[in-house]
């Protein structure tokens, strides 16, 4: 019943090589994050020289769990694990419009990819650093702070 989407979905995203063609093997891969949380601290823009400004800040996730004796709903302990998310929006408009109305404790919804880096610290020590590139935000309402 499945099986057919499936291998066309899979068909869509890898390409092999034929038998008749070179070495050059083109697959396409996906590189895609979907993130809702809270953000941390106002954003900052920075601005390496020569180099295209950039809005950073950094976004928590949640990710809860019952423990305990019973998983029954209203049973067990809830436990929560906090996960810190650096998003850097590097696209002109969105950039302006991210660095302008995001604020801490703003509810957001960023789409985007990963992207890994290295930089050297104050010490000059290579850091390994793993971003956020968003491409799309999403401002949520906040209805806790709607009521006060």
């Amino acid at each position: 019943m499945f099986r057919r989407p499936v291998l066309q979905v899979l068909h869509q995203f890898v390409r092999h090589a034929s038998e008749t063609a070179a070495t050059l093997i083109l697959e396409r891969s996906l590189n895609h994050v979907q993130l809702l949380g809270r953000v941390g601290q106002d954003p900052v823009l920075r601005q390496a020289e020569g180099k295209n400004p950039v809005t950073i800040f950094f976004l928590a996730t949640n990710e809860m769990w019952r423990s305990g004796e019973s998983e029954a709903y209203q049973m067990g302990h809830v436990s929560q694990k906090t996960t810190w998310h650096r998003i850097s929006v590097l696209r002109p408009g969105l950039r302006d419009v991210a660095y302008q109305y995001v604020r801490k404790e703003s509810r957001i919804y960023v789409e985007g990819n990963i992207d890994y880096g290295e930089y050297m610290d104050k010490n000059n020590v290579r850091r390994q650093a793993t971003t956020i590139i968003a491409d799309n935000n999403i401002f949520l309402s906040d209805q806790t702070k709607e009521k006060e």
